[in-house]
């Protein structure tokens, strides 16, 4: 009887499986093969296992991003606000009041607040600051112009 014969015969008798080392003289073909269906288990799965840069990343950036949000938090609750809303105009040391003539244009009104500058700036701050929807003006009307 040849060594793969008794080895079959001895596999058969055991039932598959059954030992756990090689019979003499069986191929180690034959015997790799009998381990592999020897184990049924699932591998247990490997450890997880992070590099230098991997602990970096997942420690650092959610520290680093709780700081920057405790960060905004302190400037928005402890720095106190200089700006106060109001719906009076806008008047102080850097403005003045002009009354409208009759036939005088909002360019004529400009030129006559600060003859120095540009007349288009002028008459875009008289503007911002009288709120102003359109260029027309009425004779009579008083606005709040800038200072020369």
């Amino acid at each position: 009887m040849s060594a793969s014969a008794s080895f079959s015969a001895a596999k058969a008798a055991a039932g598959v499986g059954a030992a756990l080392t090689r019979p003499l003289g069986a191929p180690r073909a034959v015997a790799r093969a009998l381990r592999r269906t020897r184990s049924t288990a699932p591998a247990a799965p490997a450890p997880l296992t992070l590099t230098r840069r991997g602990r970096l990343v997942f420690l650092g950036l959610p520290v680093l991003t709780g700081a920057a949000a405790l960060v905004v938090l302190a400037v928005v609750f402890l720095v106190p606000s200089t700006a106060t809303a109001t719906s009076e105009p806008v008047s102080g040391s850097g403005t003045g009041r002009a009354t409208v003539h009759p036939g005088q244009t909002l360019w004529d009104v400009a030129v006559a607040a600060d003859a120095q500058r540009d007349p288009r700036e002028v008459m875009d701050e008289i503007v911002e600051l009288n709120d102003l929807e359109t260029s027309v003006l009425l004779a009579g009307q008083v606005l709040e112009v800038p200072a020369a």
